[in-house]
């Protein structure tokens, strides 16, 4: 495919001039969404990439009016949405051959703009598709004065190429794939992959990318489970591209065992698939399903181990950026000094022991895609406010940097601590647990959901056949009785390592209740008596008569249910949950 940054420096004479002529910011993109030219002012009000449902949708419609900039159809999910720089926009593809390689923008970022440009729609729209058609003459006249000999040189590196084991992929600055050898076309071809796929995939890396630096690998890791590094290609100190190598022995590259198909389809690990039918789980998954596209902060919250990550991978999986990168931070487990760094990157010479060359961080290598930020209770205090300013205004600098650049990221944040009783105590910041809490979602503990025990304990037996070598036809009725009446105060990771265990330790073609951990093997004698139901009946009773009494005394309202959860000792959202199961 023709590529426009071939032809950067002629196409740039034309945008220069057509936006001193007519008084418009004008810009070029390639059909990746990578901006290939424009005018200064584009460049800082809009950043190096565009909304790629919009670009689709400019790509097939050929030339189309955005008068509402941000509240269009076409602007869903984008990160401009509602609050777009861009006052009227004209657009208009250039196609070759009738295919579409790229769009010409005029824009304006004025009233005044807004209204000579509304004014004279059709005017400018002549103008438009003027440039564009001379953009292809400069296009078509270039490409044809390549030379035969160079055409030659192309086909003996190919060849030699193709006759290397290891996969390689060539690809130039916009991300497209030039270039295939025989085991990358085999790759592709047992993942049911395209190159268009991969190069869809690098998109959110490329405008970070450096000549010391190609991220670009980093999303084939999770979405090809494959160790994969890429190689810059430097001509006069300009990056021109890069070269892909997946080794041989890499997971994605080894054959197909008989009977087992490989497939890439994001949705397999997507909302559903996640285990679970009990109404709490149902309430959260519809929830999810409504704010996959969207690029709103969510915040999920639970007990340790409810699956507060796999519900954030499912929420990117199944939306609109699951061919971008999904990149994970633990807060809890990052020393305050490096925590900066980590998450915002640094630049060369940042500090003492930095890598030459310095380091994205997560909010670069998430580009395009999700960061999710588990444990965000215990970042550090300190870092709070600078978070806050990149949620706020998607804009990261890095260490040691002096300029900031726009990113697209959407943040899901999760915690099993109360940020409510975190912000009264002072230890977290009120502003950005407001602007982390605009969707939140709960996911209840597993001793509220017993309905969904077995049909975990079923995915587990079958998930873990690899780790453990064995296989069973399921479990005996007394052993899902045990499951089920078990409090499981590691929820479903506890279960997920009881079932593992039983597996190993099981004979029999079925998972009994002698097989099971030994803290489970108690409840067959004391579970369940009479003796201990009477007792939490009775503990039960004690506690709704509290709450009732409590609310009697303080009110119904938000901040009499505030005044009752001091008062008791529980959090506002225990006391709501228990509000609920009681029937108050």
């Amino acid at each position: 495919m023709l590529s426009l940054e071939r032809y950067k420096p002629a196409i740039e004479k034309v945008i220069t001039g057509i936006s001193d002529i007519l008084n418009v910011d004008a810009a070029v993109i390639n059909e990746r969404g990578l901006l290939v030219v424009s005018t200064e002012r584009y460049l800082k009000q809009k950043g190096n990439h565009v909304h790629i449902p919009s670009l689709q949708f400019i790509l097939s419609k050929g030339q189309f009016l955005v008068d509402k900039p941000g509240f269009m159809e076409m602007c869903e999910g984008c990160r401009f949405l509602d609050s777009c720089p861009a006052k009227v926009e004209l657009l208009s593809s250039i196609k070759i051959a009738d295919q579409a390689i790229g769009i010409v923008s005029l824009t304006s970022f004025t009233k005044e703009g807004q209204h000579r440009l509304s004014k004279h729609t059709e005017k400018y729209q002549q103008i438009l598709l003027e440039i564009s058609e001379l953009i292809t003459t400069i296009v078509q006249t270039h490409s044809a004065t390549q030379t035969s000999s160079a055409d030659e040189e192309k086909l003996l590196l190919e060849g030699a190429l193709d006759t290397l084991n290891d996969a390689y992929l060539t690809f130039d600055r916009s991300g497209n794939i030039i270039h295939t050898n025989t085991s990358a076309r085999m790759l592709l071809a047992q993942n049911e992959l395209l190159p268009a796929d991969i190069s869809q995939m690098f998109l959110p890396s490329l405008s970070g990318m450096a000549a010391h630096y190609l991220p670009v690998a980093n999303c084939l890791v999770d979405k090809l489970d494959a160790s994969a590094e890429a190689t810059p290609i430097v001509v006069d100190n300009q990056l021109i591209g890069g070269v892909l190598r997946v080794p041989r022995e890499s997971p994605a590259t080894a054959l197909p065992q008989a009977g087992q198909r490989r497939s890439l389809s994001l949705r397999d690990e997507g909302l559903d698939h996640l285990v679970g039918s009990s109404e709490a789980i149902r309430e959260v998954k519809e929830i999810a399903r409504k704010i996959k596209d969207s690029s709103s902060t969510v915040l999920i919250t639970g007990e340790t181990g409810t699956g507060k990550g796999h519900l954030a991978k499912a929420i990117h999986d199944s939306g609109n950026r699951a061919f971008y990168p999904f990149v994970a931070i633990n807060c809890a487990s990052i020393p305050e000094s490096l925590f900066e760094s980590e998450l915002f990157g640094y630049e060369d010479g940042a500090f003492t022991g930095a890598k030459k060359g310095g380091k994205p961080g997560r909010f670069e290598l998430a580009d395009g895609g999700t960061l999710f930020l588990d444990e965000i209770g215990d970042m550090p205090l300190s870092l709070q406010a600078k978070l806050l300013r990149v949620l706020q205004e998607m804009v990261v600098e890095r260490v040691g940097g002096t300029r900031a650049f726009p990113i697209n990221v959407r943040v899901i944040a999760a915690t099993n601590q109360n940020l409510e009783e975190l912000v009264a105590n002072k230890a977290f910041r009120a502003d950005l647990y407001y602007r982390l809490n605009v969707i939140p979602l709960h996911v209840p503990p597993l001793a509220e959901r017993r309905e969904d025990i077995e049909p975990l304990a079923n995915a587990f037996l079958q998930k873990c056949v690899t780790k453990t070598g064995r296989s069973f036809f399921g479990f005996s009725p007394d052993t899902l009785a045990v499951l089920k009446a078990y409090d499981w105060p590691g929820n479903v990771r506890e279960l997920e390592n009881a079932i593992e265990y039983a597996m190993n330790m099981e004979s029999d073609s079925v998972i009994t209740p002698g097989s099971l951990p030994p803290r489970l093997r108690s409840r067959l004698v004391t579970g369940h008596s009479a003796a201990t139901t009477a007792i939490k009946a009775r503990v039960a009773d004690v506690q709704a008569d509290a709450i009732r009494a409590a609310l009697q005394k303080h009110g119904t309202d938000l901040k009499g249910k505030q005044k009752v959860s001091e008062e008791l000792g529980i959090g506002i959202r225990t006391l709501y949950r228990k509000l609920k199961l009681l029937g108050i």
